[in-house]
């Protein structure tokens, strides 16, 4: 099995570039498709779930042209064609739940399936309120998981109730789709959404394109019938999500680093990280067009974390050196994603020689000790792999398993940490 090694911190004044945002990226590429003409995407991440979405995307009939530093999109009007039956997605779990709704605008069936941890993934909910407004889905291995069979033929519209506990995923899914529909679409949540600033990532970019959605807060929204998405030319946006794995190793070695290409008025949730460490005793503060992030010595917190899970990695390593106990709650939909991210915290902490514990719905993290290096399996999750890896710069003699796996979101990854060995 392939594995890279981590030694102690070498430079203690780091500036490195955010790579693309993977969210933005992943919606601009769904819209574009929809579009009425050809829309130019520039400075796209180019890991492994947008690849896996373009090769779905041309699946569909969708023309999409790389080039330097660009993608050209030639959007389809809101109807694809698809010259494949069968699309697979790889491990992307937005390409699972954004294509589940945009392949039912093909004028033929498609399967959409994927990787084996994307057949464990549920996928009932979105299914659930695609079939409240007309389209015809059907689970072809066990009820409620892909594979699925969309027979398309259109959205026909109406009014969708759906939960929003487990994944803002499904709204956006819905919602991006939704102006193709015959008539309008209400969606409505029914409990307290998760995630939710990824839904605001998608209502902007819909924007972006031409689209405007009526919203009471996270409750409702209203996409109005008979509008076409327009095309446009934009540049995709720093991402905070792979940047903070840079800051996390400013907090837990108390160096400095500078993260450039980040934009202030993001709507991503993940700048929430920087609140994080600056409870935790950092010094975080705007540089130019990124951020600056100062470590100190670390005290322990309790957060809820319901609106930026995907950031629960980093800030766990976080608290395994922070003084006290920290506890992470509302986070139980990280059970579901590239694997259990609860207990593999739990499993490779220990392995550290750090003590923490998970429940259903959050993880408690005991800080304090000797943290050491060890052998990390990071059950092909990028988030954690890269998460342990800064955990290194303190250890040193920690050892990554399945380095790879990071290229689903930051496929430079390993070179830009190299910044940490350089004297």
């Amino acid at each position: 099995m392939d594995s890279t090694s981590v030694e102690r911190l070498a430079n203690t004044d780091v500036a490195v570039q955010a790579p693309p945002a993977k969210a933005h990226t992943l919606r601009a590429l769904i819209i574009a498709s929809l579009a009425d003409g050809e829309s130019l995407i520039r400075g796209p991440l180019l890991a492994g779930d947008q690849l896996n979405v373009i090769r779905c995307l041309r699946g569909l009939g969708v023309e999409v042209t790389e080039e330097p530093g660009a993608l050209r999109v030639a959007g389809r009007g809101g109807r694809y064609s698809p010259a494949a039956a069968e699309l697979n997605v790889g491990e992307s779990g937005v390409g699972m739940n954004f294509l589940s709704s945009a392949a039912c605008l093909s004028d033929r069936p498609v399967v959409l399936t994927g990787a084996k941890r994307i057949t464990e993934r549920p996928v009932g909910e979105v299914v659930g309120g695609l079939r409240q407004l007309g389209c015809q889905v059907e689970f072809l291995d066990r009820e409620g998981f892909p594979p699925v069979r969309l027979a398309g033929g259109g959205i026909r519209g109406g009014t969708c109730r759906m939960r929003g506990s487990v994944t803002s995923q499904y709204f956006s899914s819905i919602v991006i789709s939704a102006p193709c529909a015959e008539e309008d679409v209400l969606l409505r949540c029914t409990d307290a959404m998760s995630e939710r600033p990824y839904f605001d990532i998608s209502v902007r970019m819909m924007s972006d394109f031409g689209i405007d959605v009526e919203r009471d807060g996270y409750r409702e929204a209203r996409i109005r019938a008979g509008r076409s998405y327009r095309p446009c030319s934009l540049r995709i946006e720093g991402d905070y999500s792979s940047a903070s794995f840079f800051f996390l190793a400013a907090a837990i070695c108390g160096s400095r680093v500078t993260v450039g290409n980040l934009r202030e008025d993001t709507a991503q949730g993940d700048r929430g990280f920087l609140e994080v460490l600056a409870e935790m005793g950092c010094s975080v503060e705007r540089a130019g067009d990124g951020v600056r992030v100062e470590g100190t010595r670390l005290r322990a917190l309790e957060r809820d974390m319901g609106d930026m899970p995907d950031l629960v990695p980093p800030a766990a390593i976080a608290a395994a050196f922070a003084a006290g106990d920290s506890r992470f709650t509302n986070i139980g939909q990280l059970r579901v994603k590239e694997c259990d991210r609860l207990a593999v915290m739990v499993s490779e902490l220990a392995k550290m020689g750090v003590s923490a514990e998970c429940d259903d719905d959050s993880l408690l993290v005991r800080g304090g000790g000797q943290a050491r290096g060890a052998t990390i399996d990071p059950h092909n999750d990028h988030r954690i792999a890269m998460s342990f890896a800064v955990a290194g710069l303190v250890t040193g003699d920690q050892t990554i398993l399945e380095p790879g796996c990071v290229a689903k979101s930051f496929p430079d990854f390993w070179e830009r940490f190299g910044a940490f060995a350089a004297k």
